[in-house]
């Protein structure tokens, strides 16, 4: 359930992913050394994640717009040895200012993002991968909440920076001449917040593993088997005084069958659709295991074509986004849409969309010792004494990107997002944000 990519999550790894590939790179003729600065801004039109008239301490609030400007040098390492190895590193600092902060906030962060990728032969039939992926995030500060008063008095100033880092491994061993072949692939992650007031209730640790048992019937048609293992957990120590502690964590055990299906037989288009059963086991003692199904089908053109698709819908049982549940169902509709145009491709146009419902449920999804801080009775009361809330969002990006040169290229994006939320279910809000940024590659 684990195995596909999380588009909400594409703002923050695109920035990442971005900054630190090799810019312009040429597939065909790849320097070992490539070296680049980025620079560029963005403005947003709610600074805070708020709803407008949201109230601080009896005080209504109002949207604040906010100028981020930033500068990123990006040095990138590129090895290969015929087809027998492949080597990509890249490194980006990031400076960002920022304009109109909020009193207590940080005018200016730096940034890190690291990547390395490893791409092994061992043997015309066993191929190893690896990857790694490590960022720094200097966040501009902690929002306490619309009922908090900034104190300027406070010794400790509450902040939100953190680092995560992803290790991904996979070994695709082929079992026949026809082309089956065994997959198994390992996954951890961490994340940790400097200050430890934040880290008590965010740090998060992920690992798990997935295997793939996958019969090529023809050029068109393969299918198979899979199993997949997550284990993932949030640390608590809140309200250790009342000798209290919210158990968060959760393991997934999801097995099911998958199919992809060729269009043309050259691997340029293709619809993918796996369907399982998911069951999840709590670390909380008095939260019962959980049973869901788990499903998604995915439509892809991509490769050679001049316009290159990903649509798909997904559904599932997942770890919690929302503190302090543990789990959540998910329902997701995407589409991600990348066109070309010349035939030197100097100019390109992306799009996404995400449409997503994740829904909480009092009994599967919290451990029932937060009923004892009383959060349980104020989320009721809050929604009208349901059990059951729900977290819908929309996120749409828009981009257009070209290169000027071999040495200079420009870029600019407009996004969009909107989260209506049950109350105390997150915030509900708006945003819009657009964005400029030009690359000198040297």
């Amino acid at each position: 359930m684990r195995s596909f990519t999380k588009l909400s999550l594409l703002p923050a790894l695109m920035a990442g992913a971005v900054l630190a590939s090799p810019a312009f790179a040429d597939q065909e003729a790849r320097k070992p050394v490539t070296l680049a600065i980025k620079a560029g801004a963005t403005h947003t039109d709610n600074r805070d994640s708020i709803e407008d008239g949201a109230l601080r301490a009896g005080v209504p609030m109002k949207k604040e717009d906010q100028w981020a400007f930033f500068i990123a040098p990006v040095i990138a390492f590129h090895h290969d040895v015929e087809d027998s190895v492949k080597f990509d590193a890249a490194y980006a600092p990031v400076f960002r200012w920022y304009d109109n902060c909020r009193p207590g906030s940080e005018k200016s962060k730096f940034n890190h993002t690291i990547k390395a990728d490893l791409d092994l032969m061992l043997s015309p039939i066993t191929e190893l991968k690896l990857a790694e992926t490590f960022w720094f995030t200097g966040q501009k500060d902690y929002f306490y909440g619309t009922d908090y008063n900034y104190d300027p008095n406070r010794p400790n100033r509450l902040g939100n920076d953190y680092y995560e880092n992803r290790f991904r491994a996979s070994l695709k061993q082929s079992l026949s001449e026809g082309g089956d072949y065994g997959k198994i692939t390992g996954r951890w992650r961490i994340k940790r917040y400097d200050d430890d007031e934040v880290a008590d209730t965010s740090d998060e640790d992920e690992y798990g593993a997935r295997l793939d048992l996958m019969r090529v019937h023809s050029k068109h048609l393969t299918y198979g088997l899979f199993a997949d293992y997550t284990s993932w957990d949030r640390c608590s120590d809140a309200a250790k005084y009342q000798e209290m502690k919210l158990e968060f964590g959760v393991d997934y055990f999801t097995i099911g069958a998958q199919a992809t299906w060729d269009f043309y037989g050259n691997g340029d288009t293709y619809l993918y659709g796996s369907a399982g059963w998911t069951h999840a086991e709590y670390e909380a003692d008095d939260m019962d295991d959980t049973d869901a199904p788990s499903m998604q089908l995915e439509m892809r053109l991509f490769q050679t074509k001049p316009t290159q698709v990903l649509a798909g819908v997904r559904y599932g049982r997942d770890f919690s986004d929302i503190y302090p549940f543990s789990s959540q169902l998910d329902l997701a509709g995407y589409v991600a849409l990348t066109q070309y145009v010349g035939a030197d491709r100097d100019l390109w146009f992306n799009a996404s969309l995400e449409l997503r419902n994740r829904q909480y449920d009092l009994e599967d999804d919290l451990d029932p010792t937060a009923y004892r801080y009383g959060y349980v009775e104020a989320l009721k009361s809050a929604n009208g004494g349901k059990t059951e809330f729900d977290r819908d969002s929309v996120y749409l990006r828009l981009a257009a990107n070209y290169k000027f040169t071999d040495w200079l290229a420009g870029a600019a994006f407009y996004s969009y997002e909107k989260i209506d939320a049950d109350k105390l279910i997150g915030a509900s809000y708006e945003e819009n944000v657009f964005g400029l940024s030009a690359t000198l590659k040297y």
